[in-house]
């Protein structure tokens, strides 16, 4: 089992309405702890892995369960059962007989009935499953206490006169059912498909009720969110592709990733203006730390307490034209146009890398210098000039001499000694190597 956390996307709308209406630049890092802030802000994706059983999810409301049989079991405690189940309260005759003690419930204070009647285990297994199934059936047996008395037998006897009996909505009057197990399964068998359906992934709301999700399913949803919280950046990228689906833009910034009214517009230095959002511009370049406060103060005319109506369109224009950014801690910059990098003239080229040469592994004598039958196969077919025969080479011959082929070393006599450098003849010329 898979769970996530991801943004809801009516919260992402109304983040994204805030955006264009205060024209303020966001960064997607706070967008997401604003996000996880609230339960309702985000949704609850729960995804079965392939080697797992579906998923039964809610029709009617919002749950998920691992199995149909928890499925079942909270459709039955829900209000929804009254939509697809009848329910009715006959009276009916108490049983009679010499009754001395009386069970009863020692955590719901619930009458059970004597320890010999013939529905105390009925009962007692009943009550545990629908209130106490959590708790160890042993456990809950042991919490079991025993009453004497005529009060006692009477208070249990008041109980036994009413009697509650279920049918299909839809059955006719044959069809009631007094045996509350019995109008369980025949209300899993025949509702089922109207309340839940099976599926591999469920998307319901983080604010989602304890009570409409099975126990292991609500432990991964807390553990999940507490990382989320603990960590909001994982929630970047989804909060990323929700933002764009608002039709905002995303950018970066100083490393980090941004969302406002539009895109930066870089602002030429010579750029024409008005006089008022030049104005405004001029003041935000010199003044590097600039807050809204600032620059009201600097640009209103003397007397203004507030900015007029024609100030404020100005920034706002240049707000979503991004040719001014404002901050969520009210700075000002202005997009600047970046200036391309210059080469230097008088600086030195850099000198290419040396290929580091792998150190080849020595050969063992006799197959060192003996040429394999595919090598000695291609020299002897053409071979185009440009690979063939180096430029050096080329320059210094025009007529290529044939090169003689190797000679193996074991094809060398062993008795043979090498050759012994003869010296030149001292005939008075000089060797001229060119």
């Amino acid at each position: 089992m898979r769970v996530s956390i991801a943004p809801d996307p009516q919260a992402v709308h109304l983040i994204g309405k805030e955006v264009h209406q205060v024209a303020r630049v966001y960064p997607l890092f706070d967008v997401a702890k604003i996000l996880l802030a609230e339960k309702a802000r985000c949704r609850a994706v729960f995804e079965a892995l392939d080697n797992s059983p579906p998923l039964v999810q809610g029709i009617l409301e919002e749950s998920v369960f691992l199995s149909r049989a928890e499925a079942v079991q909270h459709l039955w405690n829900s209000e929804m059962r009254s939509e697809l189940i009848e329910e009715e309260t006959v009276e009916v005759d108490p049983p009679t007989g010499n009754f001395q003690a009386i069970a009863r419930c020692g955590i719901s204070g619930e009458w059970l009935g004597p320890v010999n009647f013939h529905l105390y285990q009925t009962n007692l297994r009943r009550l545990h499953r629908e209130k106490f199934s959590r708790m160890p059936f042993e456990a809950y047996a042991a919490k079991v206490r025993t009453e004497r008395g005529e009060e006692a037998v009477n208070a249990w006897l008041e109980t036994m006169k009413i009697k509650t009996r279920w049918r299909i909505k839809g059955d006719g009057d044959d069809s009631w059912m007094d045996d509350r197990a019995e109008a369980e399964r025949a209300f899993g068998a025949r509702c089922f498909d109207q309340a839940f359906k099976e599926v591999r992934t469920a998307d319901v709301s983080g604010a989602i009720p304890a009570k409409n999700l099975s126990p292991a399913l609500l432990t991964s949803l807390k553990i999940a969110g507490t990382h989320a919280r603990n960590h909001p950046a994982i929630l970047i990228p989804a909060v990323c592709r929700a933002v764009e689906a608002e039709h905002l833009p995303v950018f970066k910034r100083s490393g980090k990733l941004h969302t406002g009214p539009a895109r930066p517009h870089p602002l030429a230095l010579n750029a024409v203006l008005a006089e008022r959002p030049a104005k405004m511009v001029t003041w935000i370049r010199e003044n590097k730390s600039a807050k809204l406060e600032g620059l009201w103060q600097a640009v209103l005319p003397e007397g203004s307490t507030a900015p007029p109506a024609e100030y404020a369109a100005d920034l706002f224009w240049l707000l979503h034209q991004g040719h001014i950014l404002l901050f969520t801690d009210d700075t000002l910059v202005v997009q600047d146009v970046r200036e391309a990098a210059v080469a230097d003239p008088n600086a030195e080229p850099k000198k290419p890398k040396k290929k580091k040469r792998k150190n080849k592994k020595p050969k063992a004598e006799g197959e060192a210098d003996a040429p394999s039958a595919e090598s000695t196969a291609s020299e002897e077919t053409a071979v185009p000039e440009e690979t063939a025969v180096p430029e050096a080479s080329v320059a210094e011959s025009p007529v290529q001499e044939e090169i003689p082929a190797p000679v193996l070393e074991s094809e060398a006599p062993a008795h043979e000694p090498e050759a012994a450098p003869v010296p030149p003849e001292s005939s008075g010329e000089t060797a001229v190597v060119e």
